[in-house]
């Protein structure tokens, strides 16, 4: 197995552990058997936790990450971790007011294709609001964003809803929910990754037959 093949489902195994049990309560050792791999590995490629999660958050982001070229990998500068977070919620952003215009399934697309990608990112961060509380805020200022988008949307469209605002809270709340709660932070984890696509497809279609 090649370093990137180990990284991938370590970042896979720590992203999860860090929702629940939550990142003060994961130990290395935690990470190690969900990733079933030894602890030693995990040591030999990142220093310690803080930098495993800031590896976490880092990967997220559709930004290029430039890794080191030796390991363990070591945390980053807590400045570099803000400023590419902010360039990524800027180009989602800017793409959200590109497709919003006039098209609500351009519109569900885009909130469906961010909220995968970051699903685990923001749920790391709700449960664990302290880890990183300049990272917390951002997320706080971008679902802020997010709601006032969509909500914009729905008053250009003039579909004669009482109030607008409310349902892009619905609506973004709702497509958030199927992304990300209901597939790392519900009961049914396993029932919900076993048909995820077609699941997010209901909703989606639900979404559209509700607002068109």
């Amino acid at each position: 197995m090649t370093d990137e093949e180990k990284l991938q489902r370590i970042y896979a195994a720590a992203s999860e552990l860090f929702i629940q049990p939550g990142y003060h309560e994961t130990q290395m050792q935690m990470i190690a058997q969900r990733s079933q791999m030894a602890v030693g590995t995990l040591y030999r490629l990142f220093s310690g936790k803080e930098a495993l999660l800031d590896y976490v958050f880092l990967t997220t982001l559709p930004t290029t990450v430039d890794r080191p070229q030796t390991f363990p990998l070591q945390p980053v500068d807590p400045r570099e971790l803000v400023r590419r977070t902010e360039a990524a919620y800027a180009g989602w952003n800017h793409q959200l007011a590109g497709q919003q215009a006039t098209d609500f399934d351009q519109l569900l697309t885009a909130l469906f294709k961010a909220f995968k990608r970051y699903a685990r990112y923001f749920l790391i961060l709700e449960h664990n609001p302290t880890v990183n509380p300049a990272l917390t805020a951002l997320y706080r200022q971008q679902r802020q964003e997010i709601y006032q988008r969509v909500g914009d949307f729905f008053q250009r469209q003039r579909l004669n809803l009482a109030d607008p605002q409310r349902n892009g809270v619905i609506v973004v709340d709702l497509v958030f929910w199927w992304c990300a709660h209901k597939r790392y932070d519900s009961f049914e984890t396993e029932m919900a990754r076993s048909d995820d696509e077609q699941m997010l497809a209901v909703v989606r279609d639900m979404l559209r037959r509700s607002y068109q």
